[in-house]
């Protein structure tokens, strides 16, 4: 079903921005997205850690984990028949990996690197919901503000038409201070508008990491929403696109390299490397090949083998469980954008302008005495309470597309 009318043609309202843009005029929904991968916060924290896990594919790679060691021993050496003497030798070793845990140490620290990228490109996909959401709570409350303003204006020409006809004795005191009630309902209400506006504001300047010193103007740029695809097209995207699912991939990928380099881990690592050794008292030399390893007698590495293997499974499990809570929040997001759209159409055609009409007439029809004030009073509530209805269909079809764009794993 194609979306019948947009969020909000064209909406300004005046909320803080960062000093960061140099000409702080209209602000679009993408302009919002691109600030907020810029500078939210959560996503320069997130992108840090991509560093972090580069650094630890580099250590993998070396191709000699150890550094080698040096051992070095001197004393004199005394015997009965050629008398005292002195001693000292020094031998080198250097630890040398032959069952491959290079490759597999390479193979883990990469997958890490990928399920780390995974779950930024994930928070930035969260992050542009997010920004779209706040996006249109912001121009939403701005239009209630503009909604009770009008409705504050018409209270306050229905004050003036009541007491006209009170001054001409054509009505009571009672519809007079009726009237002057209404008025303090109207000015409440928008004292209510901005303080919402005010706080939809510092939301979304929280999520775009903006001064809260500057000033911006938003307007909506909204379109006609494009007819939903099929179930199974959105699923397809979904599985193909989201960030969360491809961590879970990566992540089960680098347990399964942990696990291969636990099950070989128990295999003797020989250090090779030579000794030399100088006997003062024969005036001998002697340089020897050394090679020296661990015996695996009493530790085969069974508790590391054990965990990591339990840790296999655990990523396997959660892996099906990802998929399966993806394809239930693109269902549930796809019924809500449904539902939004159906609310929506409803609005469409000529009730939106009757509404502003029986606004505009209802309080010439009291002046005129065509109507009573109790009639007055309630078509000018229906008509506020209708339009107020309207705004928030809009800002409800707006959550729910951006629901259904992080559902799918849209960052755009």
């Amino acid at each position: 079903m194609a979306r019948a009318v947009p969020l909000i043609c064209c909406c300004l309202s005046l909320i803080p921005l960062s000093q960061a843009m140099a000409e702080p005029t209209v602000l679009t929904v993408n302009e919002a997205i691109r600030l907020a991968q810029d500078n939210n916060p959560d996503v320069r924290s997130l992108a840090t850690e991509i560093g972090a896990a580069k650094a630890r594919v580099d250590g993998a790679s070396l191709l000699l984990q150890n550094n080698p060691t040096m051992a070095v021993e001197a004393g004199s050496r005394r015997q009965q028949s050629f008398g005292s003497g002195v001693e000292y030798g020094i031998q080198v070793l250097q630890q040398v990996e032959v069952a491959g845990q290079r490759g597999i140490r390479i193979d883990a620290a990469s997958a890490a690197l990928d399920a780390t990228d995974a779950r930024l490109q994930a928070l930035r996909v969260d992050v542009t919901a997010q920004v779209r959401e706040s996006f249109g709570c912001v121009v939403a409350a701005d239009q209630r503000v503009q909604l009770a303003a009008e409705a504050l204006t018409i209270a306050q020409q229905g004050v003036d038409a009541v007491d006209e006809r009170f001054r001409a004795g054509a009505i009571p005191l009672l519809e007079l201070n009726t009237a002057r009630v209404e008025l303090g309902r109207a000015t409440r209400s928008r004292a209510d508008a901005q303080r919402r506006l005010s706080e939809a504001a510092a939301s979304l300047r929280l999520l775009l990491g903006l001064d809260p010193s500057a000033t911006f103007t938003t307007r909506d740029e909204s379109t006609t929403g494009s007819p939903l695809e099929t179930t199974e097209d959105l699923l397809t995207q979904a599985l193909a696109n989201r960030g969360e699912l491809e961590e879970s991939r990566r992540a089960l990928e680098a347990a399964k390299a942990e696990a291969r380099l636990a099950e070989r881990a128990w295999i003797p690592s020989p250090r090779l490397g030579a000794s030399y050794r100088y006997e003062q008292d024969t005036d001998t030399n002697i340089v020897l090949g050394v090679v020296q390893f661990d015996l695996p007698v009493f530790n085969r590495n069974g508790a590391a083998r054990g965990v990591t293997a339990a840790r296999v499974d655990q990523l396997a499990l959660a892996l099906d469980a990802t998929e399966r809570r993806i394809q239930q929040e693109v269902l549930t997001a796809r019924d809500r954008v449904q539902a939004a759209r159906s609310a929506a159409d409803g609005y469409a055609g000529d009730v939106v302008r009757a509404m502003q009409q029986n606004m505009e007439l209802v309080t010439d029809s009291y002046r005129a005495g065509k109507i009573e004030f109790l009639q007055l009073v309630v078509i000018r509530r229906q008509a506020v309470e209708a339009q107020g209805e309207y705004i928030d269909v809009l800002e409800e079809l707006n959550a729910a597309e951006a629901q259904l764009g992080r559902a799918l794993g849209r960052s755009e």
